[in-house]
């Protein structure tokens, strides 16, 4: 497979991140876009990227583009497509959509239009058709109709790549592996000193701290990727990028604390399935409390949020701004909530990066603390 443009999808607010991730690993004209990332590359490429991304939600292999001026026009333009390229007809597909257009009020019926025109072909070509599977395929198709322009895709990932494969139970409203790995990379965090996450809940964030330092990739966790079913896969690069040698040696101490205990046996569990338990300090703590035995440290936290601020809320993040005004002195405390519950901070952010978890408006904010006079330190928080 020669150089061909692919796109990565992920979250606003991460696409230079993204970027950045893409050109380390060997990526060309890399451009970021909105939530995705264009670039371009070989083969070997397309399977590194998919293995080693820690920010990237999907990765897309363009198939065709066209324009459409009625709903036939879809069916007709799908059928033209050498889909007996991508696909065999043992095999399952399925189609993800993503419309923008008033040619369909009906999302659905788009990928109804697309699936028939696709098994059309297969049935009028071989007198047999593959069968559709929308939970598990063997194959995913990813559909895009903005306006008139309809693009196919097909998705190298398969389950999005946040699905890294070590989240062991469920926990209520954990933070998508994919934004907390972006946190991280936002924050600038340089994995030699000490990081602290005061309300780990099931433990994303220092999970993913942990397999940064630790040299874990995403893809030595998860069990497979899509492109590993498609007729040209080769699984001698796939295993050649696989044994790759990636070890770390961690400089610093990551802890996790949380209130309750059902958080701190989950987030456990989910770091020894990802490898990386023993880089990581556990403890059942109260942030009101909470000691870290670290003379440099470096906070990064998702305390709980919802989209409405009640007083309860209010006072809670009050003492946060309390707590860390002082006992972290020398800190740099990073937050990501709402800009309502963080206005509750009482501490004045040296930046503010606007993300999205899941669809609820977020902030993601710096707050530098330190002793000391603001003329001899800069313009943070002085302790008092």
């Amino acid at each position: 497979m020669k150089n061909q443009k692919y796109t990565a999808t992920t979250f606003a607010g991460l696409e230079e991140v993204l970027a950045k991730e893409l050109t380390e690993l060997g990526a060309s004209d890399v451009e970021p876009g909105r939530r995705c990332v264009y670039f371009s590359g070989d083969r070997t490429l397309l399977y590194r990227v998919n293995y080693c991304l820690r920010t990237a939600l999907r990765v897309l292999v363009p198939v065709d583009s066209f324009r459409i001026r009625s709903v036939d026009d879809l069916y007709r333009q799908t059928k033209r497509i050498e889909w007996e390229d991508y696909l065999f007809i043992d095999q399952t597909f399925a189609i993800q959509n993503t419309i923008f257009s008033d040619l369909f009020r009906n999302t659905m019926f788009a990928s109804l239009k697309a699936k028939d025109a696709i098994v059309d072909r297969f049935r009028e070509q071989f007198g047999k058709r593959p069968s559709v599977d929308a939970e598990n395929p063997d194959i995913w198709i990813n559909l895009h109709i903005a306006g008139d322009v309809c693009t196919f895709s097909l998705d190298s990932s398969g389950q999005p790549l946040n699905k890294r494969g070590y989240r062991v139970g469920r926990h209520e409203a954990p933070i998508n592996e994919v934004l907390a790995a972006g946190l991280l990379k936002l924050s600038e965090w340089d994995g030699k000193t000490d990081l602290v996450d005061p309300m780990c809940g099931s433990g994303t964030i220092a999970i993913e701290a942990a397999m940064l330092v630790g040299g874990i990739r995403p893809g030595d966790i998860r069990k497979e990727f899509a492109f590993q079913k498609w007729p040209d896969y080769k699984k001698d690069i796939f295993t050649a990028i696989q044994d790759e040698k990636t070890s770390g040696k961690p400089e610093c101490k990551i802890f996790a604390s949380d209130i309750s205990r059902q958080n701190i046996n989950s987030a456990y569990q989910n770091a020894e399935a990802a490898g990386v338990s023993k880089l990581i300090d556990f403890k059942i703590a109260d942030f009101k409390t909470l000691e870290v035995p670290s003379a440099r440290k470096f906070l990064l936290f998702n305390p709980p949020y919802g989209e409405r601020i009640v007083p309860e809320d209010a006072r809670f993040y009050e003492m946060i701004g309390s707590r860390l005004k002082q006992y972290y002195t020398n800190t740099t405390a990073w937050i990501i909530s709402t800009p309502a519950c963080l206005k509750s901070i009482g501490l004045k952010p040296s930046q503010k990066i606007p993300l999205f978890n899941g669809s609820l408006e977020c902030s993601f904010r710096r707050y530098d603390l330190y002793e000391g006079s603001k003329k001899k330190n800069g313009p943070e928080h002085k302790l008092t």
